[in-house]
């Protein structure tokens, strides 16, 4: 890379860290301003509340210089009832920043109740092939018949009964046409 590809690439990094900062540093002082006033907290996490009465409750807290972007991330986050997970969110920015892995979602889905036997074999055999920093999420759906849909970030394992048998049938179907 040629210096100045070095120089500008240094140039975007400092842009982007400082961005970041502006974005944590807002985050923070919204979840310590949430932390200290208690009834406000209340209000906001009041789901009998209309969602107009809970955003004008954590625009009272959000910070005179919040970026827009910041302020429409953070109603998003009221309205899905998210808003407990501002210390991670801010936690996360950091780890993107260092250029550290990110944490990588693994859901497991069963026709039933798996085992904690079989939950930990597949966590350990998950880990082994995709790596540690994957955070498992396992759930029930009946209309899979048997078998499991495990899906690793982007990546979709489907060994289930119902996507065999929907298999089969569009292999039948192309023969009999």
């Amino acid at each position: 890379m040629s210096d100045k590809g070095a120089k500008s690439q240094r140039y975007a990094l400092a842009v982007f860290q400082a961005l970041i900062e502006k974005w944590q540093t807002a985050l923070a002082d919204v979840s310590a301003a949430l932390s200290k006033d208690q009834d406000r907290y209340s209000r906001l996490m009041d789901g009998s509340r209309t969602v107009e009465e809970r955003m004008e409750a954590l625009e009272g807290v959000l910070p005179a210089d919040a970026p827009l972007e910041m302020v429409n991330l953070l109603k998003l986050m009221l309205q899905e009832g998210d808003m407990d997970l501002l210390p991670e969110v801010s936690a996360a920015l950091g780890h993107a920043v260092s250029g550290g892995k990110q944490p990588v979602r693994a859901e497991i889905t069963s026709a039933t109740e798996l085992s904690d036997a079989h939950k930990q074999a597949l966590q350990q055999a998950l880990t082994q092939q995709y790596g540690e920093e994957l955070v498992f999420y396992f759930g029930v759906d009946a209309s899979l018949m048997g078998g499991l849909r495990v899906r690793v970030g982007d990546r979709l394992i489907d060994t289930s009964v119902a996507t065999r048998l929907a298999a089969l049938r569009e292999s039948l179907a192309s023969v009999v046409r």
